[in-house]
């Protein structure tokens, strides 16, 4: 039994980074880049690594896509005896762009790449050494005020830089590594940095493991002028390959938070910002870096004091009405009256601070709350309570989602009275770094979109399916009508809508037989007619959130929102094509349908391919393209192709209370395993589905 784990946990490790017993032809699979950090105003070059065995990943690369604007890359050619794992790329940031992390995304002959981050300074960037200096008298020299980008590629790495400082110098010192983490394809190692700060006869003075997150800070005034040394290792002495880090030296203001975070669209905003060698506490934004009105949503700012600007930080831009929490409103009866709709900024001010609001409901009514923190930056863990007049709880939340620490619940009113609704840390923790901004309102007709995956590598005369999700709220029971904008020359989309009573379906993107290497970032945008009073009705559209996938320890599957979505056309792939007949069906409830498949292999590939109609992995549904009522079931199909093999059947079912529906599309996959998790699927054409009434 020991022998048998072990070979399965080595094959599972093989599989996980690509191994070429499951290899084929996978998309650029990003791991991370030297450096990490790009230099505002500035052309720099910077190197983008993917995992050795990736099969030449990066070849052919032919665009850089970047999220939001300011930002280009250029392709540099490969050196002769530069690796074929990694890529060159010429970054030129406009003067004007937007500070903080941005996605990008590469396109290359196998495909479209997993999501890349780059952070965007105002400082000079500088790139560590490539000779070890563990140690003081082997510390690289960096300035203050400099980015270094940096990496621990060796288990018990330690990465020593030294600095210069005058007396009763003030520098702040701020890592950025395991943020970048969070987005990254494969989660099998992820970066825990601690930084610590030493003088010259080695003290330690000052060190920081966790302040962003896992991501450290620390602050120090120095007594003496002198040389000083900063101290980078992973926090078990842990280090990879893919172990990237951005460290910044600053002696200038830096702020640790923002208030408040929800602001209205027009007139720049003043905040009051917290942090290190701040001649106040005042801050606004440049009115040149606001556009009037600001487009609604998550936005990066740039504090300005005294005219100096500082690190960005985010905020929400919202056109609720925005009321400020008033203190004391710690207890029941102290609680601060709210009406519906409002957004509240409030803050945990210290430790087991408690906020309430008091809320006059009527029976019927659904309310919507939710709390935003963590996704701006905040350290709170929020725990969100709503009270009856008698003090019991009747709803409550602390975290709706893996992806995010930030509460949300709705809850339909029994009776007419005033309910208490309560916001604490939930380790009841406080100070500056824990503001929210908190939605309460009724819980209108309303919907989202999920859409995974994230990105598509199509062939010419190939096809991909994207799976998408609707999420309604608010009683909203209608259908949703999905469309993908902004796709690139050559690719086409089949026509969806999500009937009222589905909650899934499927994209089928198909590049022309004669599509050219091209590629663009895409929305997919869902549209629905909401009945609203007096038989009103109102349009609404709503961006669908990309999910990227992410490889776990174990083999499992998780998915993670990212903000850009990316289509290309590739010249390297392994499946031609997937035929299918027939292509029109209709289903009666309780009747079956066969479906011929037969796919054309590219040369090069004979390996085992497995046909479905659904995004699955372990059992686990991720996607689903046919209507409720309607499944594949085994019996009579051949869904699994040895090597080799090119024909197979795959029968669907109508249940005998399956609802009626109207050509709805699905599409045949053929995956092909590029490890024991990532499945690369090439779809057939649209065949569309109707199921008629009883």
């Amino acid at each position: 039994m020991r022998l048998l784990c072990i070979a399965l946990l080595a094959a599972l490790t093989f599989a996980a980074y690509g191994g070429d017993l499951l290899a084929q032809t996978p998309n650029p699979e990003f791991t991370h880049a030297l450096p990490m950090a790009v230099e505002r105003g500035k052309t720099s070059e910077i190197v983008v690594h993917t995992y050795p065995n990736q099969k030449k990943g990066y070849d052919g690369t032919f665009a850089v896509l970047f999220e939001g604007t300011g930002l280009t890359a250029e392709p540099l050619p490969r050196g002769e005896k530069e690796s074929v794992d990694q890529l060159k790329l010429k970054v030129t940031v406009d003067a004007q762009a937007t500070l903080g992390v941005r996605e990008f995304r590469v396109a290359a002959a196998s495909g479209m790449s997993t999501v890349g981050q780059l952070l965007v300074v105002d400082s000079p960037v500088v790139v560590e050494q490539t000779e070890p200096h563990p140690v003081r008298d082997k510390a690289q020299l960096i300035a203050i005020n400099q980015t270094l980008g940096g990496m621990l590629t060796a288990k018990e790495q330690v990465d020593v830089y030294k600095f210069t400082t005058t007396a009763g110098q003030a520098v702040t010192i701020s890592m950025h590594s395991h943020r970048f983490f969070y987005k990254r394809h494969n989660q099998f190692d992820t970066l825990d940095p601690i930084v610590s700060l030493s003088d010259a006869s080695g003290r330690e003075l000052a060190a920081n493991d966790d302040f962003q997150f896992a991501d450290s800070l620390l602050h120090y005034k120095v007594e003496q002028a002198g040389e000083y040394f900063i101290t980078v290792r992973d926090v078990d002495f842990n280090g990879t390959a893919a172990f990237s880090y951005v460290l910044q030296l600053t002696d200038r203001p830096f702020v640790t938070s923002i208030f408040p975070l929800a602001v209205a669209p027009a007139n720049p905003p003043k905040f009051a910002v917290d942090g290190f060698h701040l001649s106040t506490k005042d801050a606004e934004v440049a009115a040149a870096a606001w556009t009037q009105p600001m487009p609604l949503g998550t936005r990066f700012v740039q504090p300005v004091l005294n005219g100096v600007g500082v690190n960005p930080l985010p905020i929400e831009v919202t056109d609720l009405p925005l009321i400020g929490e008033v203190e004391p409103n710690d207890k029941i009866e102290q609680a601060q009256a709210v009406t519906l709709p409002a957004v509240i900024n409030g803050r945990m001010d210290a430790a087991n601070d408690v906020d309430c609001y008091a809320l006059t409901l009527k029976a019927g009514q659904t309310i919507r709350c939710e709390i935003k923190a963590r996704r701006l930056g905040s350290l709170l863990d929020s725990m969100l309570q709503l009270k009856n007049a008698q003090g019991g709880v009747v709803a409550s939340n602390d975290d709706p989602h893996p992806s995010t620490k930030d509460s949300l619940f709705t809850f339909k009113v029994p009776a007419d009275g005033v309910f208490t609704l309560s916001v604490r840390d939930l380790l009841n923790r406080g100070g500056s770094m824990f503001p929210y901004m908190l939605t309460v309102k009724l819980d209108d007709p309303n919907f989202s979109l999920t859409c995974d995956e994230d990105r598509a590598g199509l062939g010419p005369g190939t096809a991909m399916p994207w799976y998408v999700k609707v999420t309604r709220t608010g009683g909203f029971a209608g259908a949703v009508e999905v469309r993908v904008e902004g796709l690139p020359a050559g690719v086409t989309v089949s026509p969806l809508t999500i009937p009222a009573h589905a909650t899934d379906g499927v994209l089928v993107l198909q590049a022309a037989a004669d599509a050219k290497p091209v590629a663009s970032l895409v929305n997919v945008i869902g549209k629905a007619t909401i009945a609203g009073p007096e038989n009103s009705m109102t349009t609404l559209e709503r961006r669908a959130d990309p999910l990227t996938e992410l490889e776990m320890p174990g083999g499992g599957r998780m998915i993670w929102p990212v903000t850009t979505h990316g289509v290309s056309v590739c010249s390297k792939f392994d499946i031609a094509s997937v035929k299918v007949v027939p292509t029109e069906i209709t289903l009666k409830p309780g009747e079956k349908a066969t479906i011929d498949v037969e796919i054309t292999r590219r040369e090069g590939y004979a390996g085992a391919v497995t046909l479905d109609v659904a995004l699955q992995h372990l059992g686990q549904v991720f996607g689903y393209a046919l209507p409720p009522g309607v499944k594949l079931i085994d019996a009579g199909g051949k869904t699994s192709l040895a090597a080799n093999e090119t024909k197979g059947k795959v029968v669907i079912e109508a249940a005998a209370d399956a609802k009626p529906v109207e050509r709805m599309p699905f599409s045949i996959n053929a995956n092909v395993s590029i490890s024991f998790t990532v499945k690369r699927p090439y779809a057939s054409e649209p065949i569309w589905l109707t199921v008629a009434p009883k």
